[in-house]
């Protein structure tokens, strides 16, 4: 029941955020990025139900190539979004002299997040190919006449395939704290911080929770499949729950105010039209919409 819900409620904000796609803080948000990242939600979801299912050759090859894919997607879609929040800000903090960062571009930005995601698709494959998947069966010690049959693939190598997704997560919690006093449009910067900082909680309890249970797949299986869906929550709750707030019931926020005519990242010829630029700009606070837009801070807040 618990997976079902879940799939409704992605569901449900990516029917708003596609119904809402040209306002602006579903465009200051990243669009592309956002739905990158929903779809791997999704995967997130479905892989409680791989993990329950019988295990066949099939599905094992399933759970092997979704577990560790479900969490690049999201981790490289944070990561990407976190790089370009960093980015843009080091370049505002710099004056006048700053150089337009470059690959910023929702394009850009989608490039850099599938390169991310095919990373981790070619250690999934070559895992698979190294060690074939199967099933086998094994009798329970309590209970001579109790037949299990699973995967036959080792503990240490599924952690060891979740190793890439781990190293995202901390670059994307690296990337969280610095960029964590960024007045990113809609406070972004902070939900992102909030999301990476609950997700460290939860991975340091289920990884070694994960080993230690191996003796018992049942606990082993709970163990997974709450952690995989916990994941996904936290995404979902942190991320795109105060989105979805905004845009369903406070919809006056959801508006671009005091746009700027003032380009951050050129360089400017005199000294006296920096002056009144930093002059006219003492009163705004930098915000980015997808790396073009400067927006007033008082639209930033929820």
């Amino acid at each position: 029941m618990l997976p079902l819900c879940s799939f409704v409620c992605t569901g449900l904000v990516v029917w708003v955020f596609v119904r809402h796609n040209n306002t602006p803080l579903v465009k200051a948000s990243g669009r592309e990025l956002c739905y990158i990242l929903l779809s791997g939600v999704f995967m997130s979801y479905a892989m409680t139900f791989l993990f329950l299912a019988k295990p066949s050759p099939a599905i094992c090859a399933l759970r092997r190539l979704g577990l560790g894919t479900s969490f690049a997607v999201c981790y490289s879609a944070l990561l990407t979004k976190t790089n370009r929040i960093a980015r843009i800000f080091n370049g505002v903090k710099d004056g006048a002299g700053a150089v337009r960062p470059r690959f910023i571009s929702p394009s850009s930005q989608v490039f850099i997040c599938l390169s991310l995601i095919s990373v981790q698709l070619v250690m999934v494959s070559v895992w698979l190919l190294l060690e074939v998947p199967g099933t086998r069966r094994f009798t329970l010690p309590e209970r001579r006449q109790t037949v299990i049959l699973k995967c036959n693939v080792r503990d240490s190598s599924m952690l060891l395939s979740l190793g890439y997704d781990v190293l995202l997560v901390i670059l994307c919690t690296v990337y969280a704290f610095k960029t964590r006093k960024c007045p990113e449009n809609f406070n972004e910067a902070k939900f992102i911080g909030f999301t990476m900082y609950t997700t460290c909680i939860i991975w340091l309890a289920f990884l070694p929770i994960f080993y230690v249970t191996s003796s018992d797949y049942r606990v082993q299986t709970t163990t997974m499949c709450i952690s995989v869906s916990l994941s996904g929550f936290v995404v979902l709750g942190c991320m795109f729950a105060p989105k979805v707030h905004i845009i369903m019931f406070q919809p006056q926020k959801n508006v671009t105010s005091h746009r700027l005519n003032l380009n951050r990242f050129s360089v400017s010829g005199a000294a006296t039209t920096y002056a009144s630029h930093a002059s006219v700009s003492a009163h705004f606070v930098p915000t980015v919409c997808n790396g073009r837009e400067i927006v007033d801070s008082t639209t930033s807040s929820l």
